[in-house]
């Protein structure tokens, strides 16, 4: 289902809104872990939440890319029989 306004937000936006803020909040806990002496998996864990985020922005931003490549696909076919469709009635 597409928004009726370009403004209003779609469930990925949303989703990926929830992931990003999990992911911002979790980026403090390996600092927290490091304060406590805990440095190896202080650095582990801040490995994982970062490859984490930027695994969620590159899959997101490759079904933006696609979704918006094949509306303007269809975009492109529609004007394209509109034109016809013009062409045909000035014929008769």
């Amino acid at each position: 289902m597409k928004p009726k306004n370009s403004r209003q937000r779609t469930y990925t936006k949303n989703m990926l809104n929830r992931i990003i803020a999990v992911a911002l909040v979790d980026m403090q806990f390996p600092f927290v872990l490091a304060l406590l002496g805990r440095e190896q998996i202080a650095e582990t864990m801040g490995g994982l939440i970062v490859t984490e985020i930027v695994g969620v922005f590159l899959v997101y931003c490759a079904k933006s890319f696609f979704e918006t490549k094949e509306s303007e696909i269809v975009r492109l076919k529609e004007m394209q029989i509109a034109e016809k469709e013009m062409e045909g009635e000035n014929y008769e």
